[in-house]
């Protein structure tokens, strides 16, 4: 009898802990999502070209952020928290936090930009657009370079923790690795059949994992290019991953409106948990800094925090 109370109350816990803070105020699909290093505050952006800061503790809307015309696609914290980058189409615009205004624009070095992110020291912007990545300095907003190659289209950016260089997930399905010194590639991965949505860093800069329109996750030594895990993860495609801040784990969200959590290492039969609240195709995911957050945005125009344990 005693086991009996035992599992209903883990069962009881388990189904609590995957009931998420739901938030609401964006008109349309929410294209990206990012907690601010210290933890506070989650921004998230969507296809109404809307920028919305939310306060993490009371999940309640802080500011709206107006000043861009077309879908914002990405956005990105920088490392010290002081601003908030965010892309449409044509450009970037910089806030400064926590307040919110908008103190610069920078135009974008692509016709369509689909990525921003920082670079992890803070001094560079980088962004990914039709045929090019970009990058600034920050916040002087110089134009550094513009890497031009073969690849069609970048839809995902991240600069590696380690060294002068910058990662791209491509929509040729491939995973690239550029020199910022000479703007050439210097490592291709042949990821996936069919664009890559998604894309990921360790914080140690040993391991990338992609989200593939083919509903594929991966993950990659990215010393050598070497596939460490593959998972058919999600039908219609993965759109989204994100890893935890301690490289443990990372979480996988796609077309069929579920969120999965994955070991980053070590053989799995399947995803350690899965996530089910959203009405349609999860599009966006991150970690709070301290790893117990995960914020989810979505197709169904809503933005969710959930708890882990």
């Amino acid at each position: 009898m005693r086991y009996f109370f035992f599992v209903l109350l883990y069962a009881a816990a388990q189904a609590g802990a995957q009931t998420p803070l739901t938030l609401v105020g964006h008109s349309a699909p929410v294209e990206t999502v990012a907690f601010s290093p210290d933890g506070k505050l989650l921004a998230s952006s969507g296809v109404d070209a809307n920028v919305i800061l939310w306060t993490v503790k009371t999940a309640k809307q802080k500011k709206l952020l107006v000043g861009h015309k077309y879908p914002v696609r990405a956005l990105a914290f920088s490392p010290d928290g002081e601003y908030l980058a965010s892309t449409d189409n044509k450009t970037v615009e910089i806030w400064a936090m926590p307040g919110g205004k908008n103190s610069a624009s920078y135009n974008g070095q692509s016709i369509n930009l689909y990525s921003v992110a920082f670079s992890p020291g803070g001094e560079y912007l980088l962004s990914g657009g039709l045929g090019c990545v970009g990058i600034w300095t920050f916040p002087e907003g110089e134009v550094y370079r513009a890497m031009k190659s073969g690849v069609e289209t970048v839809n995902a950016v991240a600069g590696l923790p380690k060294g002068t260089y910058v990662i791209s997930g491509n929509g040729n399905g491939t995973v690239t690795v550029w020199n910022m010194n000479d703007g050439k590639i210097t490592k291709t991965i042949s990821a996936h059949k069919d664009a890559v949505r998604g894309l990921a860093i360790s914080s140690d800069g040993a391991y990338a994992v992609s989200a593939g329109l083919d509903g594929y996750v991966k993950v990659w030594r990215l010393a050598d290019g070497s596939l460490v895990n593959s998972f058919a993860a999600h039908a219609g495609g993965a759109r989204a991953v994100a890893i935890s801040p301690d490289g443990k784990r990372f979480a996988s969200g796609g077309e069929d409106g579920t969120i999965k959590l994955w070991f980053l290492q070590g053989a799995q039969k399947g995803p350690a948990r899965e996530l089910k609240d959203h009405d349609a195709g999860v599009q966006a995911l991150a970690f709070s800094h301290d790893g117990r957050l995960l914020a989810s945005g979505s197709k169904d125009k809503t933005v969710k925090i959930w708890s882990l344990p």
